[in-house]
């Protein structure tokens, strides 16, 4: 019997974005003798609450219009870190990371592809049925369904997965950005989950193997973002292209 964890809901304390105001004198007192913080945490307070983000689709959303949300990225970490079902996940994988694995994540050449594919699909697990993940790129397909060929990337943060679609110009050649929200359904292939440390632990990344059944369910437009790319004399060139959130099941 496949091995699996249970679902990690990044979400399931919503993440809250707040502008914020300078401390009054008693105010930063009180934060400093009552409240434990350092001087510097308590001269700055909240002071107004702009948005609430509790799904993953409001949370590809809000990364497209705004283009960067360090804040949700921290709320991320911390969700991940106080998480038993991401412990539970991570416990799945093996104590020391296949050298094919690390080789991918930090490398991603064309000539590992194969062998990462195959350690997945040696140590990796099979994610939680209703696990929601990221994946940043262009929904290439003309058809609503697509196997893939080689191992398929994902993260639990939308600022990494749009942070992948632009990488190299790649959003800029394409014409537009796709942020995919990706939700595993009857799930049939083998995934593994990297750790949270290390060189490229902020990626956040869970990679399926080849052979997964993508399903596009629902394309939303949100704004047009600029996009750019360096030429090459150096140059950098930017342009506005259409983004949209994918929603994507994986199986």
């Amino acid at each position: 019997m496949a091995r699996k964890a249970g679902v990690v809901n990044v979400f399931a304390t919503h993440y809250e974005n707040w502008s914020q105001r300078d401390a009054t004198f008693d105010e930063a007192l009180d934060r400093v003798n009552n409240k434990g913080l350092s001087l510097v945490e308590a001269l700055r307070v909240k002071d107004k609450l702009m948005a609430v983000v509790s799904t993953h689709f409001e949370a590809a959303a809000r990364i497209l219009r705004q283009h960067a949300d360090n804040g949700m990225e921290r709320h991320i970490d911390e969700a991940l870190d106080s998480s038993i079902e991401y412990c539970n996940l991570r416990g799945l994988m093996p104590p020391d990371e296949p050298e094919a694995l690390s080789s991918y994540q930090g490398e991603f050449s064309e000539d590992g592809w194969a062998m990462a594919d195959q350690a997945i699909k040696t140590y990796g697990v099979e994610i939680a049925e209703g696990q929601f993940l990221f994946h940043g790129g262009r929904w290439a397909s003309n058809n609503s369904t697509v196997t893939t060929s080689r191992p398929f990337s994902t993260s639990f943060c939308p600022q990494v997965a749009l942070r992948n679609a632009q990488w190299r110009g790649k959003a800029y050649d394409a014409g537009r950005v796709d942020l995919m929200v990706v939700r595993v359904t009857r799930p049939k292939t083998k995934a593994f989950a990297y750790s949270l440390k290390g060189n490229h632990g902020n990626e956040k990344e869970v990679v399926f193997a080849s052979g997964a059944t993508l399903t596009c369910v629902r394309k939303t437009y949100i704004a047009d973002i600029p996009v750019s790319r360096v030429t090459s004399g150096i140059q950098r060139v930017e342009k506005n292209v259409p983004a949209y959130v994918i929603e994507v099941e994986i199986s």
